[in-house]
């Protein structure tokens, strides 16, 4: 792997494709097209969403690993504070003009989270990841000052921590949150650090590592349907049908590390990426604002009832892919463009992002 600090265009592109999967994630979880997975009249468009939701599972991972690969730079508070600035932008911009537009007056509650979106966790993501920010600089100095055995074992033992156990445990873990935490964005954080410092000899090819993302695909799926099917038979671990599917399950984890080994060893000398850099960059930039636009407090469950998107689960497979694209898409076009409109305003006015 390349050991370059500068952005490369293959995960720019990766970027993009996992807040497009973030999306879909949202489009089948908000929607209300998981349903119950103990559903014993689950249809093959129920199946199939399952197993989309699978594929998608792992772009959480996969957002927080490029930060780790990339990390290890010059540190700046700049950073924390400005990711700070435009998650309370969207906060309260939007906040207001659901207000306006609703004609609703919010209780107070309601306005405490959209001007205290951090510690109201108003978006668990940027809570976490704002942590995450403010321990960087630990990290990086940790890879300089330990060598590549002691790296691993950290990892290692963090993974058996927040990862391993819950996975191999039939249980709820007391410190478990599925990976909604700033803890396992710690696990994520070093795993993209050591990739970038050391690889893994295992899985150099990019045959190999779209084996290890399928593979571990398949086996949350497997879970799922084998689970379900012990439900079925028995009327027993109904509360684990879909205990798979979270972020720090152990398979989400290696799908991450699989898919992120994939783009990272592919299109590298792409002339076709170089010759859209600047679109590519332009819609990797506005990832972020595609999350905190659509999974606003205000819109998170609004726009999947503006696509009726829950009607979707009695449709067709074909039925259901075809709306699925064109729901995940609208909305991410309509996301972008809101956040180049912002940066651009924010550029002329302050002259910076």
């Amino acid at each position: 792997m390349s050991n370059k600090k500068e952005r490369q265009l293959n995960c720019e592109v990766l970027r993009i494709v996992a807040m497009l999967m973030i999306v879909c994630l949202h489009y089948f979880g908000k929607g209300g097209l998981l349903g119950k997975p103990s559903d014993p009249e689950l249809t093959a468009a129920g199946y199939t969403i399952w197993f989309l939701e699978a594929l998608c599972l792992s772009a959480v991972n996969l957002y927080v690993l490029i930060s780790g690969y990339f990390g290890g730079g010059t540190y700046s508070l700049q950073r924390p504070f400005r990711i700070w600035k435009q998650v309370f932008f969207y906060s309260v911009i939007i906040g207001i003009a659901a207000g306006i537009i609703g004609g609703q007056k919010p209780d107070i509650y309601r306005i405490f989270t959209y001007i205290f979106p951090i510690v109201t966790e108003h978006y668990w993501f940027a809570t976490s990841y704002i942590i995450l920010c403010l321990l960087m600089p630990f990290f990086d100095a940790g890879f300089a000052y330990f060598d590549k055995r002691q790296i691993k074992s950290i990892i290692l033992v963090m993974l058996l921590l927040f990862s391993i156990s819950k996975t191999v445990l039939p249980m709820q873990l007391p410190w478990d949150k599925y990976g909604y935490d700033a803890f396992w964005f710690m696990v994520l954080y070093l795993t993209g650090g050591y990739l970038r410092r050391y690889g893994v000899k295992q899985i150099k090819s990019r045959a190999k590592a779209a084996l290890l993302y399928l593979g571990s695909v398949a086996m949350i799926f497997a879970s799922f349907l084998v689970l379900r099917m012990v439900f079925l038979k028995t009327g027993k671990l109904e509360d684990l049908i879909n205990y798979s599917y979270t972020y720090n399950y152990l398979f989400c984890y290696t799908a991450a590390v699989g898919g992120f080994i994939f783009f990272v060893n592919t299109w590298q000398d792409s002339p076709v990426l170089k010759r859209l850099r600047k679109p590519i960059e332009l819609l990797s930039g506005a990832t972020f604002g595609v999350y905190l636009i659509h999974e606003h407090i205000e819109l998170r469950s609004q726009w999947p009832k503006w696509f009726h998107c829950e009607e979707q689960r009695t449709q067709s497979v074909g039925g259901l892919l075809v709306h699925m694209i064109f729901t995940v898409l609208t909305v991410y076009i309509i996301c972008t463009a809101i956040e180049i409109i912002r940066f651009n305003i924010a550029r002329l006015i302050f002259h910076r992002r």
